[in-house]
């Protein structure tokens, strides 16, 4: 995690003090085969979703809470990227990041009151904020390759074709149907729902589900740490 020198300390007093923490959350969803990111205004400009954890809450619950305060949604997906110290506005700041992923509805991206762009075209954002939207491309992308966190961005039935868009929305790049499906159905991760949809002009095409149990907590704070963080802020 990157520090702050004794020679900035001693040029800003407000260094030597205990740092200020806040919580940013980059959220993703895939919509009309792109890849989306909720920002909101900040002034003049954008800015992640982001506020100050409560003494009585877990950090992944701050990330849940900011989502649903300054986005008005709920994700599907929620993990802790990595934490970062930094100077902003003059302060030191010491700042825990989060991706998250929501699904978007046929309609379009789910409505909340930040605002989507295209992860590929973002407005211009600090260099903190940059930052972490860049890893948690990184990372996202990067997870497709050894986990089924794509199934987060898809109803619970889906199409071949509608799990290949959303790849492919993801890595910024088409990939080949054949082999794409290939691998798919190597993995052994899905199971034939028994029902067809049609997609366009072509005939139905079967859906599939995500064969595994789902448990959200097995990627938040385990019980236990929740647990015992309660403890410690008993009075």
């Amino acid at each position: 995690m990157p520090t702050v020198d004794r020679k900035d300390s001693d040029e800003n007093p407000s260094l030597n003090g205990m740092p200020r923490v806040d919580v940013r959350v980059v959220l993703f969803t895939v919509s009309d085969g792109r890849l989306l990111i909720a920002l909101q205004e900040q002034g003049e400009c954008q800015s992640l979703p982001r506020g100050s954890p409560t003494l009585a809450e877990s950090l992944d619950a701050t990330g849940t809470r900011i989502l649903a305060d300054h986005v008005g949604i709920a994700e599907q997906y929620l993990e802790q990227l990595y934490s970062i110290s930094h100077r902003s506005e003059g302060v030191w700041t010491v700042t825990v990041t989060y991706l998250a992923l929501a699904l978007a509805s046929p309609g379009g991206p789910p409505p909340n009151s930040a605002k989507w762009f295209d992860a590929g075209r973002l407005p211009e954002l600090n260099h903190v904020d940059q930052m972490i939207v860049d890893y948690a491309l990184f990372r996202l992308r990067a997870k497709l390759g050894y986990t089924t966190v794509a199934f987060h961005l898809l109803p619970p039935s889906f199409s071949l074709t509608e799990l290949q868009n959303v790849y492919e929305a993801v890595l910024d790049r088409e990939v080949d149907k054949r082999n794409f499906r290939r691998r798919i159905h190597a993995a052994g991760v899905l199971e034939g729902t028994g029902d067809t949809r049609r997609e366009g002009s072509h005939r139905p095409a079967r859906l599939y589900r995500f064969r595994a149990v789902h448990d959200a907590e097995t990627y938040l704070t385990p019980a236990w740490a929740t647990g015992a963080e309660r403890e410690a802020v008993k009075p």
